[in-house]
């Protein structure tokens, strides 16, 4: 995959994502519907695919049901651990920061909403972000300055939900959202990086979207302490990648 699959992929997500959502943001605008309706939230979804779908258009080549195979189910050993060890963080982060539980959220429907989150409303968006675009662009330019290159191209690719009427990402300020974003982008990075499998990233991806919507989510010092601190372990991590990286290459020299 090259930048000209890169730009074809940024094409066909903006173009499908962009057409749906600002549809649905003109929809509840101008006529009675209003978000939540079964004709808006089918086109939402579809909106929501956009990267999934503008992935299985770049995967492309010869024998793509082997590619595809090989794109949706490749697995480095001990991947496990990292996806394990972001997953512990980051419930610690947003737990301790809270300490509150929504009520609404039950075990059952915390279980509803992490399939729902994997494969519909967050996680499918990983076969495009981290399958696509994130190995194009670090081939690029350093893997810190791709996951943040990666993070705004993703922030602006969720802009029009703010102008949706009555959608729940208007609760938060876009900066908010966007800063998150970007430091979420650079853990699914890794997690991608050391796992290359986009599974545990879809299923990293829904899992922090319903932690969030677990908890009364609270902006303050314990929180922002977690974040730096499940950066920090993404950036050693991404260090002794480098350095195994380098060693590999030494080896493969002398």
């Amino acid at each position: 995959m090259n930048n000209k699959t890169a730009v074809k992929y940024l094409l066909i997500t903006f173009a499908i994502t962009y057409l749906c959502w600002w549809g649905v943001a003109i929809l509840v605008a101008y006529t009675d519907f209003v978000y939540g309706d079964v004709l808006p939230t089918i086109i939402y979804v579809i909106g929501n695919f956009g990267p999934a779908i503008a992935a299985l258009f770049c995967i492309g080549g010869n024998n793509y049901s082997h590619r595809l195979k090989a794109f949706l189910f490749s697995y480095k050993k001990h991947g496990i651990w990292v996806f394990l060890l972001f997953v512990v963080l980051v419930s610690l982060t947003v737990g301790l920061s809270s300490m509150e539980w929504n009520p609404q959220m039950t075990a059952w429907n915390f279980i509803l909403s992490l399939l729902g989150s994997m494969f519909i409303y967050g996680g499918e968006e990983e076969l495009g972000w981290r399958g696509i675009l994130q190995p194009i662009l670090s081939r690029k330019i350093s893997f810190p300055l791709s996951s943040l290159a990666c993070g705004v191209i993703w922030a602006l690719w969720h802009l029009p939900l703010w102008f949706i009427e009555g959608h729940p990402n208007q609760s938060m300020p876009f900066w908010v959202q966007a800063s998150l974003g970007i430091f979420l982008c650079f853990w699914l990075g890794i997690i991608y990086e050391r796992s290359e499998c986009l599974l545990f990233c879809m299923l990293f991806h829904g899992y922090v979207n319903v932690l969030i919507s677990s908890f009364v989510l609270k902006l303050n010092w314990v929180l922002l302490a977690g974040i730096v601190l499940t950066t920090a372990a993404a950036i050693v991590l991404w260090l002794l990648a480098e350095k195994q990286a380098k060693s590999n290459r030494s080896g493969d020299n002398g």
